[in-house]
């Protein structure tokens, strides 16, 4: 697992983003650490952070959508990734993220409440994917059989990201990956 910069982890929190604690799901264990949830307006800002003595721009952009608490979510939701990545020059991760975030939005829409939120950050060469429902009910990993057509979402999600966790939220829980760009 990595861990965010310091000086990174400054600049996502005064980029308007508030840290919480959430457990990371990584082939049975499970380390707590921080998770960064979005909040806000979308926002594209610059921030400015020393790095030995020099001042050095860090770029945060951030794009938010609500979706419907219906199956149509997954496919619009690929979309949207797909749109803004492209706009924001991150071409070479869209069809990870894509993947990754249709079983995070399949989930949400599933096992979840309400519409889930989904939240697209990239900040100091990271791009991070949340999926926020109104559940507080944790995700569960469940061994899929060979011949299960699902349950292997948050298998893909450990597999493909750089890091990826949950966390309570004021509305129920946000489930998230990040993706080093």
């Amino acid at each position: 697992m990595r861990r965010r910069p310091e000086s990174a982890a400054r600049a996502v929190k005064a980029a308007g983003h508030r840290q919480t604690t959430h457990t990371r799901h990584a082939t049975g264990t499970e380390q707590v650490m921080h998770n960064w949830h979005a909040v806000g307006p979308e926002q594209a800002a610059t921030h400015t952070r020393h790095a030995t003595g020099t001042e050095q721009a860090i770029r945060t952009r951030r794009a938010s959508w609500t979706l419907l608490p219906e199956a149509s979510s997954t496919p619009m939701a690929r979309r949207l990734v797909r749109t803004q990545l492209g706009g924001w020059g991150c071409g070479e991760h869209c069809e990870v993220a894509e993947l990754l975030v249709s079983e995070l939005v399949t989930n949400a829409v599933r096992h979840g409440n309400g519409g889930p939120v989904l939240t697209l950050t990239s900040a100091d060469g990271a791009l991070r994917c949340e999926v926020e429902d109104e559940s507080p009910a944790p995700v569960r990993t469940c061994p899929a059989a060979g011949d299960d057509e699902g349950g292997r979402g948050l298998l893909l999600v450990d597999t493909l990201s750089s890091s990826w966790g949950t966390g309570r939220t004021g509305r129920g829980k946000v489930v998230w990956f990040e993706l080093d760009a």
